[in-house]
């Protein structure tokens, strides 16, 4: 299967939105630039939408003829290994042992592991679904997308609706990052139009800003986060954009191999983050708040791929981070 060069660049730019997320540092600073770390959150919401619509572009639907067995082997080979390894990491940092017996059920260690059992699920699903898929006309895919779209308006049909959002919910089964799985797949054989989808992913960029000054009282992880309609909009627009740049150009060495270790990058930047660079006194003793995160963001993204690239290089590091360098030509 030929290489998607604007795929590649995609998990690049959700990887530098991952970092700049989690970058501002806490503290009383933090509290002066509220307004900023509302921003900045949101406007790198569309990191995980966009790690997920890779894999959907990727993997769906999975080849016809190999059993579901053998496929969800050899894909749930490549996360469960690097999850269990950086779970343990991280809970020897933090010396709850007793949470190890919950690995199997859920995040433990740190939350941002949350990512990986997500995607898990999602890989359980491929079987399921290609079957479907591979007949599926490109209406019958956008019924079920305009379906999952409604869902992601809850926050804001609720305030005019009763609407019922729970497991006995109408509309239930068509909710979560499933939608986000599909939409890949969707962008990445079908097209649509930047002249309107570029407009308005920018015209979703001061809603935060809209809800604190109108006094909307929105929550903001229910109506601005990963799965509402103005970060879809946004990430669909990501995701459009670069495909329209890059599906043609030739694939460059070092972007593919940012692109590779973006799954080890994800699971070891918190640790660089914060058990290091936020402990760091030369970063402390940045003043500017702006230039301490940009510091963060370019210092954590450096350290975590010069360390994911030496992981790469050694026996077995397919089950630690999830890619290997060693016998590539």
């Amino acid at each position: 299967m030929k290489r998607l060069l604007y795929l590649d660049i995609i998990r690049l730019i959700a990887c530098l939105m991952v970092i700049v997320m989690h970058a501002p540092m806490p503290g009383v600073a933090a509290e002066t630039h509220g307004a900023f770390l509302v921003q900045s959150s949101y406007f790198t919401a569309p990191c995980v939408p966009l790690f997920f619509m890779v894999s959907g572009a990727l993997l769906l639907p999975c080849k016809e003829g190999v059993s579901a067995g053998k496929y969800l082997k050899n894909r749930m080979g490549k996360i469960i290994c690097p999850a269990v390894i950086f779970s343990l990491f991280y809970i020897a940092l933090s010396g709850n042992w007793q949470s190890v017996w919950s690995i199997p059920f859920s995040a433990q260690g740190h939350g941002v592991l949350w990512f990986v059992y997500t995607l898990a699920g999602l890989y359980l699903l491929i079987p399921i679904i290609s079957p479907w898929l591979r007949n599926a006309s490109k209406g019958e895919v956008e019924l079920y997308l305009g379906v999952w779209f409604v869902t992601l308006l809850y926050p804001y049909l609720c305030k005019v609706f009763f609407v019922n959002t729970d497991v006995t919910g109408i509309l239930y089964y068509f909710t979560g990052y499933s939608g986000y799985f599909l939409f890949g797949y969707y962008l990445k054989n079908y097209s649509i139009s930047l002249k309107w989808l570029v407009p308005l992913a920018f015209a979703m960029l001061p809603l935060p800003v809209f809800n604190k000054v109108l006094g909307w009282n929105l929550d903001f992880y229910s109506a601005f986060w990963y799965l509402s309609a103005p970060v879809a909009v946004m990430t669909a627009a990501w995701f459009c954009v670069m495909k329209y740049l890059f599906d043609r150009v030739s694939v460059y060495n070092f972007l593919t191999q940012i692109s590779n270790l973006s799954f080890g990058i994800y699971l070891l930047h918190i640790f660089v983050m914060r058990q290091l660079l936020w402990n760091w006194w030369i970063i402390q003793e940045v003043d500017n708040y702006y230039l301490q995160t940009l510091i963060i963001v370019l210092l954590v993204f450096m350290i975590s791929f010069i360390v994911c690239l030496l992981i790469s290089k050694l026996p077995l590091s397919q089950y630690i981070i999830g890619y290997t360098t060693r016998n590539k030509k």
